[in-house]
């Protein structure tokens, strides 16, 4: 039995976790519309995980950044 690749996660560099969850939970919302809760509540908890995974910024980054 042929097994699948693991497929990983990748965010184009110009992209704001911020603006990917929006689109995450606009799509929710459209699923949610046309009747495919399932797949709205799926996309939903994916819209929430964007942040889970965002890298987090060092305490000497966001001080030299708000210098």
């Amino acid at each position: 039995m042929k097994t699948q690749p693991k497929l990983q996660t990748v965010r184009p560099s110009g992209t704001s976790t911020l603006t990917l969850s929006d689109h995450l939970i606009r799509l929710a919302e459209e699923a949610d519309r046309a009747g495919y809760t399932s797949t709205a509540a799926r996309l939903v908890t994916l819209a929430c995980s964007v942040f889970d995974e965002a890298p987090k910024l060092s305490q000497s980054h966001c001080r030299t950044s708000m210098a």
